[in-house]
């Protein structure tokens, strides 16, 4: 760790004195803001495991803090969740401050403890940097954790690559005007309407979005294209293709659905392809800075069809159907097996 006496004013006429002496101030102060940082973590996680095991320790009520939390303290889900990963992961930090928190968040991406520890093991022998780090823990989570050393063969290489799906992704906030018995109402989706005025000046089929007041305006530079998209939170994978969602309808107004991922089919939760795949979702969720869904009208099962949108780090939005059969994780199909639906949102992970 370098000196923090500080240097004699004399010696600062000498620009290479300078340099040393600011290099040596700037890598100090970064790396305590870093311990800072991870021991901040570390303790807003612990504090919010323990809240909710005190109150019964189920994983809806856990989703469900969270939310308030980052409501009212305006931080993000994304980091809340991280936390409360990192403190049931991590109860002890080690290793003096050579681990960073962009470390330990990709860290949490790895369920198995033995895989864990090995790899914080590597990363400080090896000082690898938090990108050196991430492309490893991709390459881990794409792997069949039951197929033995990095080279048996994987998921991916056992099938060829599918075709992407074309994405069907609408503008958040567009609705249409329906016919509601003698009237009019506005489809929010999911079975949710507004009701509209008799004198109302809109016309059946009419497209419409809400302005800064929460009135409805013309949304004339929108399509059919543009309906049923939202913003959303997960609150559970349930597996690979089948999500557990907060959709947020308009300002104040929530549904929760359990989702399955258009067009796509992972490999059952009860083989280690399938824990794989839901790994990889779970890892990909908790970093994700925001989640956008366009759903598609339920199937003959009547349940809802959606293209999940991730929002990263880069500014870039993942889509996760794709992502998921460009890493063998997932097969294109048209129908499903009401087996793979099974799942409950009040029982715990």
């Amino acid at each position: 760790m370098p000196s923090r006496t500080l240097t004699p004013t004399n010696g600062l006429r000498s620009y290479p004195n300078l340099l040393v002496a600011v290099r040596n101030s700037l890598l100090h102060g970064q790396q305590k803001i870093e311990e800072a940082r991870v021991l901040t973590y570390l303790e807003t996680g612990r504090l919010i495991n323990e809240h909710v095991r005190l109150n019964g320790g189920r994983a809806e009520y856990g989703a469900q803090v969270i939310s308030r939390l980052a409501r009212d303290l305006k931080i993000a889900r994304t980091t809340l969740y991280q936390c409360t990963q990192f403190a049931r992961y991590f109860p002890i930090v080690r290793h003096g401050g050579q681990l960073v928190w962009a470390h330990y968040r990709l860290f949490c991406q790895v369920d198995d403890e033995a895989q864990r520890e090995a790899l914080v093991e590597q990363t400080v022998k090896n000082h690898w940097t938090s990108p050196e780090l991430q492309d490893r823990v991709r390459e881990f989570n794409a792997r069949d954790p039951d197929a033995g050393n990095a080279g048996d063969e994987t998921i991916s290489q056992r099938s060829s690559r599918p075709k992407p799906l074309s994405p069907k992704r609408g503008t958040v906030g567009v609705y249409r005007v329906v016919a509601s018995g003698g009237g009019l109402a506005v489809d929010l989706g999911f079975t949710s309407y507004v009701d509209l005025p008799t004198t109302t000046k809109w016309r059946e089929g009419s497209l419409v979005r809400l302005d800064s007041d929460g009135n409805f305006v013309a949304a004339n530079d929108a399509s059919k294209c543009d309906l049923y998209t939202y913003r959303a939170e997960v609150l559970r994978v349930v597996d690979g293709d089948t999500l557990w969602m907060k959709i947020y309808l308009e300002p104040g107004r929530w549904v929760k659905e359990k989702l399955r991922l258009r067009g796509l089919d992972c490999p059952e939760l009860a083989t280690s392809e399938g824990k794989t795949a839901k790994r990889l979702v779970n890892g990909l969720v908790a970093q994700a800075r925001g989640v956008t869904i366009t759903t598609s009208k339920p199937d003959k099962w009547d349940r809802y069809l959606s293209d999940v949108y991730l929002a990263q780090e880069s500014g870039d939005d993942l889509f996760l159907n794709n992502h998921l059969l460009a890493a063998g994780q997932a097969r294109r199909m048209d129908e499903y097996a009401l087996t793979d639906w099974d799942g409950d949102l009040s029982k715990p992970e």
